[in-house]
């Protein structure tokens, strides 16, 4: 029997079960990275990484395979942390876990030395995963901030206000596509490949990368100076519009080509791949059966265990759109506001309307559903492309007990304040990973499920909408039992 077909066959079947417990997490991949501009970049990823495989094929052919027990463990602790983002639908753990799991089935089925020798193919991998938007925040406040700095530095006096840059000629806001994500995470991603195969040193490859990441943030910051600056010279004639598009891919393709270009003076001398690999194989060492069949369980019964769970899970059906909540009696309304809130697919929604213009929005949700969740990129506590946030502030006592303020402000000069807190159980909670822990930990117990509860008010002064909405929340605050009447 070829030595190396019983680690083929176990490799092969394992990877065809995996794949059948979680392809609505693979489905759910591929949608982000057909969507958003920022991850188209995710479908080259795999013929990339079958490219490094085969340029390292003469070597691995001379490797040893071996199975292993404890990669093993650690595939089902990666199923397991998949399994448990899957639960209460946290994409990013669940992406993360998925190419986790395939590199520990990787070394559970050929071994270290294997694996070792294509580390790098494997961790590239995780360029899969659309990841980043996390940072959107982070990068818009560097954009405004840098290209205030620009803005004074050719004498155009700016004024900002969170992410609204005011100036004599026009008003502008560094919105989310101006922070620059889609070009990070694309540079980084080819910078760390140039890095693998330009150099031999890992201090030159982090070297590298680190300044492609820092070049790529300034030449955002620098695209948007020059965009404001040619609105400017040119009384809004260019910088707009289908120009704001093309700017942006010169200064990507400017800023890769140069990187890569003085790079190149610091590339290690490549040799060939024959005078790279030794020729010399591994002693093979004979076939283990108690391990291959350790190993082999333990895969078997995780992947057995998982897919009874994934395909056994409890569902409440959403069969049309969240109704009114019957236990709610004050005078509901639609959302006439310029609020924007959208919190939808739930089990029930209401929309109030105070006598003090206080709004106020209650939606409830199961602790899982056929379709939707309470926080997903869909649902939102404002309209984003309507309002900025200028100011939040946390209030509450303990973790257990919290609230946030949202101080918001429009292109136009217009305030609005939110308060919000997301309820599971007796928990009120504003941190989205802390109300997905409890949402998880809900659902493995007794599944009181979840709601959103939100207020708002505009046009009046920060403090004043501080205390109104506090009132309004510490009198409403256990909806829906208090609102009987």
């Amino acid at each position: 029997m070829n030595k190396t077909y019983p680690h083929i066959s176990v490799f092969f079947l394992a990877l065809a079960a995996i794949i059948a417990i979680v392809w609505p997490s693979l489905a759910e991949m591929e949608s982000l990275w057909r969507r958003s501009e920022t991850f188209m970049h995710c479908y080259l990823i795999i013929p990339i990484f079958a490219w490094l495989l085969w340029r390292r094929w003469p070597y691995l052919e001379t490797k040893e395979l071996t199975f292993s027990p404890i990669a093993a463990v650690a595939a089902v602790f990666c199923l397991t942390a998949w399994l448990s983002a899957y639960l209460v639908e946290v994409s990013f753990i669940a992406h993360f876990s998925i190419i986790a799991f395939l590199q520990c089935l990787v070394w559970a089925c050929f071994g270290k030395k294997f694996v070792l020798s294509i580390r790098f193919p494997m961790l590239y991998l995780y360029f899969l995963v659309p990841f980043g938007e996390a940072i959107n925040p982070f990068l818009q406040d560097i954009t405004a901030y840098l290209t205030v700095g620009l803005l004074n530095g050719v004498a155009i006096p700016v004024f900002r206000e969170g992410l609204y840059l005011h100036t004599a000629f026009g008003l502008f806001e560094v919105a989310v596509a101006c922070s620059g994500l889609n070009f990070l995470i694309a540079a980084l991603s080819l910078a760390c490949l140039y890095a693998y195969l330009t150099y031999s040193s890992l201090l030159k490859q982090v070297s590298f990368v680190i300044i492609v990441i820092i070049l790529s943030i300034l030449a955002n910051s620098l695209r948007a100076f020059l965009l404001i600056y040619i609105a400017k010279v040119s009384d809004f004639n260019y910088g707009f519009g289908d120009d704001h598009y093309y700017y942006g891919w010169a200064v990507f393709f400017l800023v890769i080509f140069t990187n890569f270009w003085l790079g190149g003076y610091f590339a290690d001398k490549t040799p060939s791949v024959n005078q790279t690999y030794s020729p010399k194989a591994d002693k093979y060492k004979p076939f283990n059966r108690m391990i291959a069949g350790i190993t082999v369980s333990i895969l078997a019964v995780s992947l057995f265990s998982s897919a009874l769970i994934r395909f056994n899970l409890p569902l409440t059906e959403v069969i049309t759109a969240a109704q009114p909540s019957p236990q709610i009696l004050l005078s509901r309304q639609q959302n006439p506001s310029d609020w924007g809130i959208t919190f939808n697919d739930g089990l029930y929604r209401d929309f109030l309307v105070l006598e003090n213009s206080v709004e106020i929005l209650h939606a409830s949700y199961a602790s899982r559903q056929d379709q939707g969740e309470m926080i997903n990129w869909r649902n939102r506590l404002f309209d984003r492309d309507g309002w900025t946030i200028v100011r939040r502030t946390a209030i509450g006592t303990g973790w257990r007990n919290q609230a946030e303020l949202l101080f918001l402000r429009d292109n136009r000069g217009r305030s609005r304040t939110v308060l919000y807190t997301y309820r599971i159980g007796k928990l009120n909670l504003i941190r989205p990973e802390l109300v997905k822990i409890a949402q998880l930990l809900d659902l493995l117990s007794i599944q009181q499920g979840a709601s959103v509860l939100a207020f708002s008010i505009s046009d009046v002064s920060d403090d004043e909408a501080t205390d109104i909405l506090q009132q309004s929340y510490l009198l409403l605050s256990c909806l829906p039992e208090s609102c009987k009447s």
